[in-house]
């Protein structure tokens, strides 16, 4: 690997790796403005998200008020925050977009990995993307639960105890509108998933 006079770092020849400075800066000059649907900053590469459908608007919403309402259950000391679609900094080369975040309420422009206690994706078309690379991205930042929400499935699937090597401790899937999950942030409260999906 080579660094170059612009501050890229080379792998091979023709592969550039962007850091999350570049890739704000990039955005912030509108380099993005004509891509349609969202983009993210995956291990330095800038990836085109898919356009969110109905489906994963609505499983999203959903997750947001279940985890509000979860939250609201706790002390009223919580600096616990739900956000929805926004960026999510895993180190120097990863910024993704998770459709649900709860975290402790950051300090800066982004939450940091430090910050966030549960991520959640609702996957229709990004299912492998959303278990594999995702996965160890946020299991390697330390991030304590992820969630996978599959609506036409109608499952959801909860890793927890994260690995330094990107892998789970845990792994628990849940399916049917009469099963439930417990966020480790809430152990107490049940959310059943007809309320998810």
């Amino acid at each position: 690997m080579t660094a170059t006079s612009a501050g890229f770092e080379e792998r091979g020849d023709t592969e550039f790796l962007f850091d999350f400075d570049q890739y704000e800066r990039m955005d912030q000059a509108g380099v993005f403005d004509d891509v349609f649907g969202r983009v993210e900053l995956i291990e330095g590469k800038i990836i085109r998200m898919a356009p969110a459908s109905l489906d994963h608007g609505e499983v999203s919403a959903n997750a947001a008020f279940v985890l509000k309402s979860a939250i609201r259950k706790l002390s009223a000391s919580t600096s616990l925050k739900v956000f929805v679609g926004s960026t999510l900094k895993l180190g120097r080369y990863s910024a993704p977009d998770p459709d649900v975040l709860v975290a402790r309420a950051p300090e800066g422009k982004y939450a940091e990995a430090e910050a966030a206690v549960l991520v959640v994706e609702v996957s229709i078309s990004s299912l492998g993307n959303d278990l594999t690379v995702k996965s160890r991205l946020y299991a390697k930042a330390g991030v304590p639960e992820y969630w996978v929400a599959e609506p036409e499935a109608r499952r959801l699937t909860v890793f927890s105890q994260p690995l330094p090597d990107g892998g789970w401790g845990e792994t628990a899937v849940h399916e049917g509108d009469a099963a439930a999950v417990s966020p480790l942030f809430a152990p107490e409260v049940r959310i059943p998933l007809s309320e998810l999906f």
